[in-house]
Parts: C-alpha cells; sequence; structure tokens
C-alpha cells in the first residue's frame, strides 16, 4: 500500500459546513497546491476544535474602488482580513472608470476582486450629482462593450435607482440597465431603496438571476412591506421564478423591523451582503460576517446563513463551479469562524440596537492556498 500524499495545509477538527455539498459534519479540509485536497500528512495543521470550517466567504454587494469612488474602501483589510475571500463590487466603476478599477484594484489585491458593471459611464464617483439625473450619462453601448472585455471579472450590470440617483423617473435608467444586462446574458442587480417606483412595478422587469439589493431596508420607497406590513405577493412570485433577493445592510439599507416581518411570513433572502464602504465600515455594518450575525439573530438557521454566502452568491454569479464550495480541486478559499457566545450589540441601518446571544467571529482565512490568521 502506498502512502498517503502529503498536503500544504490541513484545518482540522471542526464542524465542516459546506452546503453546496450538503457535507456537515467534523471534519478536516486539506490544500495541497492552493487547491483542495483529499486529507493527508501535512506540512502545517491549524487545530479548528470548536470552530466552523466553511467555503471562503462571498460578499456580493461591495465597494472597494478606493481612491476613485467616494464609497471605497481597501478590500484585503475590510473584506480579506475579515474572512471574505471574493468582493463583489456592485457599480462603483462605470464603462469608462471600469479599467483604472481593474488595474489599481482587481489586478492588485489578494482578495478575489469580481465586479457588477455600472450602467452610468462614469460609475459612483461622487456624492454631490447623482449618477444618473442626467440620464445622458448612461451608455449601454460603453457598459457591454467593457464588460466583453473583461469577462472574467465582471458579472453583471449595476443600476441604482433611489432618487438621489435617478430623479423622480426611474424608468429611463430601469430600461438602459435592463437592456445592457440582456444584451451581455448577464444579471441585472437593481438597489431600490428610496425608489420613484413600486416594488411590484419593478418586479415586472426583473428576470430569473437578477439581483434586488438593500431588501430589507426600513424607507417608505421601494419598500417590499404594503401598507398593512405585509410582503408584497409579487415578491413571493418573483423569488419563486428565480429573482434574488438580497440584503445588501449599507449605511441605510437594512432594518430589523422589516427584516422580522419579512422572515415571520417566510420570505427569507437569498444572499447575505454587506454593502461595506466608506461611510458604514465604522458601523453599522463594520464587516460581512457581523452581518451575517443580524441574520443569525433574527433566527436564520446557520446552516442557511452560511449557504447565503458562499452557495447561493456563487450560483448568483454564476460561478457556482469555481466559488463557494469545499469540493476537492476548488481554489482553496476557506474561512474559519467562531461562534461566540456573550451579549453582543449589533446595530442596523434605521436606529434600531439588539443583543445577540451568539455571533460569527472569523479567526482564519485561505484565500488560494495562501492562510493568514485573523486577530
Amino acid at each position: 500500500m502506498s502512502a498517503a500524499t502529503s498536503v500544504d495545509l490541513a484545518i482540522e477538527g471542526g464542524r465542516v459546513v459546506d452546503p453546496a455539498s450538503g457535507r456537515d459534519e467534523v471534519g478536516t479540509v486539506a490544500v495541497a497546491d492552493g487547491r483542495i485536497a483529499r486529507p493527508g500528512p501535512a506540512v502545517r495543521t491549524i487545530d479548528a476544535s470548536g470552530l466552523l470550517v466553511v467555503p471562503g466567504l462571498v460578499d456580493l454587494h461591495t465597494h472597494v474602488y478606493t481612491g476613485v469612488s467616494h464609497y471605497g474602501v481597501e478590500a484585503d483589510r475590510h473584506c480579506l482580513a475579515r474572512g471574505v475571500t471574493t468582493a463583489v463590487d456592485t457599480g462603483s466603476a462605470g464603462g469608462r472608470t471600469f479599467p483604472g478599477f481593474r488595474r489599481s484594484v482587481i489586478d492588485v489585491v489578494r482578495t478575489r476582486v469580481l465586479a457588477f458593471l455600472h450602467i452610468a459611464v462614469q460609475g459612483m464617483i461622487s456624492p454631490v450629482v447623482g449618477e444618473l439625473e442626467d440620464i445622458r450619462w448612461a451608455s449601454v453601448e460603453e457598459c457591454v462593450a467593457r464588460a466583453r472585455e473583461h469577462p472574467d471579472v465582471i458579472v453583471g450590470v449595476k443600476v441604482r435607482l433611489g432618487y438621489q440617483m435617478v430623479g423622480q423617473d426611474a424608468e429611463p435608467a430601469l430600461h438602459l440597465a435592463r437592456e445592457a444586462a440582456d444584451e451581455l446574458e448577464l444579471p441585472l442587480m437593481v438597489h431600490v431603496i428610496d425608489m420613484p417606483l413600486p416594488i411590484p412595478r419593478l418586479l415586472e422587469s426583473m428576470h430569473a438571476g437578477d439581483v434586488v439589493t438593500h431588501c430589507f431596508h426600513g424607507e417608505p420607497l421601494g419598500t417590499i412591506l404594503d401598507g398593512d406590513g405585509r410582503v408584497f405577493r409579487e415578491c413571493f412570485d418573483a423569488r419563486d421564478r428565480g429573482v434574488v433577493f438580497d440584503i445588501g445592510h449599507g449605511v441605510g439599507s437594512f432594518a430589523f423591523r422589516v427584516a422580522r416581518a419579512a422572515l415571520e411570513q417566510g420570505f427569507a433572502p437569498q444572499t447575505i451582503s454587506s454593502d461595506i464602504h466608506a461611510y458604514n465600515v465604522a458601523g453599522p455594518v463594520y464587516d460581512q460576517v457581523t452581518t451575517l450575525s443580524k441574520l443569525l439573530y433574527l433566527g436564520m438557521p446557520l446552516e442557511d446563513v452560511i449557504a447565503a454566502t458562499t452557495a447561493a452568491p456563487a450560483r448568483t454569479l454564476r460561478r457556482d463551479g469555481d466559488l463557494g464550495s469545499l469540493a476537492e480541486g476548488r481554489e482553496a478559499d476557506v474561512t474559519v469562524l467562531e461562534l461566540v457566545s456573550g451579549e453582543h450589540r449589533l446595530d442596523d441601518a434605521a436606529g434600531e440596537s439588539v443583543v445577540a446571544e451568539d455571533v460569527l467571529v472569523p479567526r482564519w482565512v485561505v484565500r488560494a492556498g495562501d492562510p493568514l490568521e485573523i486577530a
């Protein structure tokens, strides 16, 4: 009998939760040559006893175009060093500004960065003027051309339909973003907070695989709740046909009261994302794991919370063949979490604070086989 093949790294003794494969057991995750491997004698081991070992976290809504977008934060500091191996920037760059984003961020940082390209050519560079208050900034032609130049990292089209960004008529921006997404055959992500368009009307234009982000915001415009506090039937129908409802916490886009109402009615988010950016990184968001902890506090099962930041966003990105799983042969992106008990204050974006008994804290992250201990 031949000796077992050695591996570079073995993460041993943790509870391995891999929703994509249905794996949930105490076991070992091994890494060799930067990929998930069959366990064997290891050059280095990490004792994960009492910890959770999960696929590298995917944050479906971030803003990491530092130096150009006013929203930008450093991906490696605020994503990778907090357990997120894949950060999806949603609209910080448009067709004109994306090449710089790729050169200065995507191709430089250790974090894997993917992007939804803004239908506005400039992206989200300044709060001085809404990026589509003048619809002439929108270009289907430039969006499509740029996305076709960078198919390895551009995963969809983004549009923000808040009145601050588009004025009082959201339809022109929506139609142009829809046209670009359809031509590219990529998902469309729509920011709905403060949208001067009822959610049921928006959902008529949303297709399977498209993303409604900020789904649990607490503002009166663009809400998923009707006047009686019930989730619109159209939201259930859209979810059933494949539209993805994403958290996108942000600085003003997540309210415990809306989340409670939705969850009580059986309307859970398919994906959990932080919308981390310069205006919320010091609170109330802090990081992706804090956002996950808020949904855990609200009663989402741990396995569902993990799925909503691993397997589910990987499917949404159409990258479930290489992201969001610990299957053997995949690039070795792994996150090790601790479920810490105690009394932990959690704040939403609408002024409500709660005390949670358990929160998730990152302890290790492995990106492409390279481990990083998190203090």
